[in-house]
């Protein structure tokens, strides 16, 4: 049972590639919980047998595919902060029909998982040059301040895959990433209030 994860036999990377490619693009076509790993191993031209030396299940496959997306979105960034989370909504944005998709099958979590796994190096930067501001006024330790931050963006996430997935508006979802920091700035600019 996906014995090859971590194998770093160059073959066996590949055939992983292949199905999260398959799970990526089949997730664009219909609902996560309509997929099966029959449809995951046709689409990649393996057996089943070759799926579960790599994957555990359909959930593993499309998790990792996201977890894979996610970090290669981000690859060529360094580690400007505001870069990297802008680029992480910017792959979301560009995969709108994806999200739909996702967000009510049982992989909801694991993707969002990969989601904040690949923001919290950003939040926890902002978090530390937050600190002189937010440290004098609240007394609060960076990894409060970056787990704030990340949960933050993942209500901004959330809100817009809800919004996609109810009443389908066209949304803004770079427009809120951008809000979301623009105000997070002004919130670190601003002197300490005194009483």
């Amino acid at each position: 049972m996906a014995s090859r994860t971590h194998s770093a036999d160059p073959r066996a990377e590949r055939v992983r590639t292949k199905l999260r490619d398959a799970a990526f693009a089949l997730a664009h076509e219909r609902p996560v919980d309509q997929l099966t790993v029959g449809d995951l191993v046709t689409r990649a031209g393996v057996s089943r047998q070759v799926f579960y030396r790599h994957f555990a299940d359909r959930d593993d496959a499309v998790a990792s595919a996201f977890t894979v997306a996610f970090a290669a979105a981000t690859a060529d960034l360094g580690g400007e902060p505001r870069a990297r989370i802008l680029r992480i909504f910017g792959l979301a944005a560009e995969h709108r029909a994806m999200y739909r998709n996702v967000v009510p099958s049982a992989v909801t979590q694991r993707v969002v998982a990969a989601f904040r796994a690949e923001l919290l190096p950003a939040c926890e930067e902002l978090a530390s040059r937050a600190m002189p501001v937010v440290g004098a006024v609240a007394g609060l330790e960076p990894d409060a301040v970056s787990r704030f931050l990340v949960g933050g963006f993942q209500e901004v996430l959330r809100s817009w895959m809800e919004d996609a997935r109810e009443s389908e508006p066209e949304t803004d979802l770079l427009g809120r990433a951008t809000a979301a920091l623009d105000t997070v700035d002004a919130l670190l600019a601003r002197p300490a209030a005194t009483n």
